[in-house]
């Protein structure tokens, strides 16, 4: 099933190299060639859902697909069907490891579309780039700060184009508010809350079952330790495909799973990208099992001014507050609070919603400025100012940012593999620091309950923080570079 025999033969499967000849970009007016690595539900298991249904147009070609379940094969090519109808979808490649793939296929495809389960982010990526191959890769970047650096540079050396899936990014909604915040509409921003209602957790470890008929579970633990497969409920939704974001070194918890949207419109607007965080301090966490991340944190990061902006401290909360236990009486099986009442809020997001009468909803950022308070959703929806009437006191600004309209985030990607002058928007010299903060609240929570001070590359307070930067290999899936 896992092709074993390939493994053991081949050049790349004892170490991945980092770098080799890359392969040239996609001419103009020639269809990009895809392949697909992790094709569940991210990827597109039905139409209008995925981010495949926005890489089936008359310019784009899937090729192939890597995949260990394959009860996904199938759905996907229906998907692919859908959109090009003239397609014969059947002669899409599938492959269950993407090494192979790789190995197999690199040679006839130009880009990669990776919707993984975060552990296999930069494996796959490095893998892909080292081919010359584009890359668009789910959020967040990757497991690990180093995996984040070890990305970065894999794509400054191959030149590739990049994206990272943070879709609210290519939103109206997101661009407006960058727009208003940079044009000085409220003022110096010293305060930023962000909150979540998910809990990327588990209470208990479920009971080790045997994965699906057919599935390569080697394959889908990858570079990972093997760890047991364990199968859906009521109660949960499963090792795979969802519960792998509750465990450690598999996914990232809660701001793992949704910090790098929530906090992308705070990078944007505020230019966090051109410094790095001087501390991080988690205040607030409660662990799940062993092996589990936390079913609530409270995480500071304090950053240093940028040219025309101030120092500032970015705030977030996620998971349930004090009195409401993590039962299924009060978070659904996918970790979302049933109730808002139920949720761990920044005080500040409750004090204005009953000052001023607006609902700020479950999930977002509140910008405190000077002259006033905006607020935003995860992906760009939801802009408002607080109170409403602020809005018509602040000149409308400019449209700064370039739009192009009907152009989503995934055509964002293609469109910078076909014209490589402009970069996609969240391309990884834009992602690398969003990432690499979101994962210092990740290193926090691992360190307990103190201030770690960070200097852009470790943590120079506590040495044994610092284990948490990195994660290891399993022989055969190590990077090197």
């Amino acid at each position: 099933m896992l092709r074993r025999d390939f493994l053991k033969g081949a050049a790349g499967s004892a170490a991945i190299p980092l770098f080799s000849i890359g392969q040239q970009v996609a001419a103009r007016g020639k269809k990009v060639r895809l392949g697909l690595i992790g094709c569940g539900g991210r990827m597109g298991l039905g139409i209008g859902y995925g981010i495949l249904n926005s890489m089936c147009g008359p310019d784009e070609e899937i090729v192939c697909m890597a995949e260990p379940d394959p009860s996904h094969w199938d759905r996907i090519r229906a998907v692919v069907k859908h959109h090009q109808p003239t397609t014969d979808s059947s002669k899409i490649r599938a492959f269950y490891d993407y090494r192979e793939m790789l190995d197999k296929m690199g040679g006839e495809i130009d880009a990669v579309a990776i919707a993984t389960p975060n552990h296999h982010h930069a494996t796959a990526a490095i893998l892909a780039m080292s081919k010359g191959l584009h890359v668009y890769v789910e959020k967040p970047m990757a497991l690990t700060i180093e995996e984040v650096r070890l990305m970065h540079a894999a794509q400054k050396k191959s030149g590739v184009a990049t994206q990272v899936g943070n879709h609210g990014h290519s939103d109206e909604g997101m661009r407006r508010l960058v727009e208003y915040i940079q044009s000085g509409a409220i003022g110096q921003i010293h305060d930023v809350w962000a909150f979540d209602d998910r809990l990327n957790a588990m209470m208990v470890r479920p009971p080790k079952a045997e994965p699906p008929k057919g599935m390569d579970w080697d394959a889908w633990c990858g570079p990972a330790p093997v760890c047991d497969y364990y199968a859906g409920t009521a109660d949960h939704n499963g090792m795979h495909p969802h519960d792998w974001h509750s465990w450690i070194g598999y996914g990232n918890g809660a701001i793992g799973n949704m910090g790098t949207h929530i906090l992308d419109p705070v990078f944007w607007s505020l230019r966090l990208g051109e410094v790095h965080p001087a501390s991080v301090e988690a205040t607030d966490l409660k662990w799940g099992v062993s092996g589990s991340w936390t079913w609530r944190n409270t995480i500071h990061w304090r950053f240093p001014a940028r040219k025309g902006m101030d120092a500032m401290t970015l705030h977030w909360y996620d998971g349930v507050k004090d009195g409401i236990p993590y039962d299924k009486a009060h978070v659904n099986k996918t970790g979302i609070c049933l109730k808002r009442d139920y949720q761990n809020l920044p005080p500040i997001v409750e004090e204005l919603e009953k000052k001023y009468g607006q609902k700020l909803g479950c999930l977002g950022t509140v910008y405190v400025g000077e002259k006033g308070v905006m607020a935003i959703g995860p992906h760009g929806d939801g802009l408002q100012f607080v109170p409403n009437d602020l809005r018509t006191k602040f000149p409308s600004p400019p449209k700064t940012i370039p739009r192009e309209k009907g152009m989503n985030h995934q055509q964002d990607w293609l469109r910078a593999i076909r014209d490589p002058n402009r970069p996609a928007g969240c391309n990884f010299d834009y992602s690398a620091p969003l990432a690499t903060t979101v994962l210092l609240g990740n290193v926090a929570a691992r360190a307990g309950l103190k201030k770690l001070e960070w200097n852009g590359t470790a943590v120079t307070n506590d040495e044994s923080a610092n284990a948490f930067l990195k994660t290891s290999y399993r022989p055969g899936w190590e990077i090197k570079g």
